[in-house]
């Protein structure tokens, strides 16, 4: 039987299409992206979880500073309070990214499942020998359609994975890479001021100590406006690299993969109502 140019175009893409399908060079890309955005959530994970343990340590620190009979009490937990809340939402939007990752990565070994390849070989088989020794134009374009659904369950994971990962690089690495710094360097200072204010809190003995402690205590009253500073710019930073961070696991672990899925579920709508 002789092929019509149309019929050869079809034979040859149906085999490409098979035998990339068959490789598993977009499961490995597909899977070494996911596997960096799962990283870099764990990551996020551990930063929420460093700045809960530092800001709990701040909320348990007091210092009392009583130059010339004054008092003044220091408790950097009131300037921390208004970020604890926001903090422990993130640790739980860090978990949640997490675990829509690994269900990505879950998905991506199923469309790799050998069930899903020998299926998509059978139709390809079908579908050429359709073009071979049927007549029928319903046949051909009903394993058409067959064939494109199956292509389509076959790469929609490692093709989301991609394409998440390069809206990732083009669009959301900076704000991820300068707010995951900001918040390291955050949670550093907040920590070395609650040793600082731990070291001041203890108690002094002998004549010589309270006399260093009366002159400390005099200079910490001057220095209590920039301790305050310290901790008021610390909780500002943690705020607004907190929220940008959320900013780009809400992005990258639900919008954009909704977004794609949607793509890919108005394609397959498109090839099963083709006729």
């Amino acid at each position: 039987m002789r092929l019509s140019k149309s019929s050869i175009i079809i034979i040859c893409a149906v085999l490409a299409a098979s035998v990339l399908a068959m490789l598993p060079v977009a499961d490995d890309i597909g899977r070494e992206h996911v596997d960096a955005s799962f990283k870099r959530a764990l990551a996020g994970f551990a930063i929420a979880r460093g700045l809960n343990g530092v800001i709990s340590v701040a909320q348990g620190t007091e210092l009392a500073i009583q130059p010339a009979g004054v008092g003044v009490n220091f408790t950097p937990g009131e300037i921390l309070d208004p970020i604890n809340d926001l903090v422990e939402r993130f640790s739980w939007i860090m978990l949640l990214a997490t675990s829509s990752l690994g269900v990505q990565k879950i998905l991506l070994s199923m469309s790799a499942w050998h069930g899903l390849l020998l299926a998509v070989l059978v139709v390809a088989l079908l579908l050429i020998a359709s073009h071979f020794f049927s007549k029928s134009a319903r046949i051909k374009a009903a394993l058409g359609r067959i064939f494109l659904f199956m292509l389509v369950l076959r790469f929609m994971m490692p093709v989301i994975a991609i394409a998440n990962d390069f809206v990732y690089q083009a669009f959301l690495q900076t704000d991820y890479v300068e707010s995951t710094q900001q918040l390291h360097i955050a949670r550093d200072e907040i920590g070395e001021l609650n040793k600082q204010i731990r070291t001041d809190s203890q108690a002094p003995t002998g004549i010589v100590d309270r006399a260093k402690d009366l002159y400390k205590q005099i200079s910490e009253r001057v220095d209590f406006e920039k301790r305050y500073e310290n901790y008021r710019d610390a909780a500002e930073n943690v705020s607004e690299n907190t929220v940008s961070l959320i900013v780009v696991f809400v992005m990258q672990t639900l919008v954009f993969p909704l977004l794609f899925l949607a793509i890919v579920f108005g394609i397959i709508r498109r090839i099963t109502r083709w006729s």
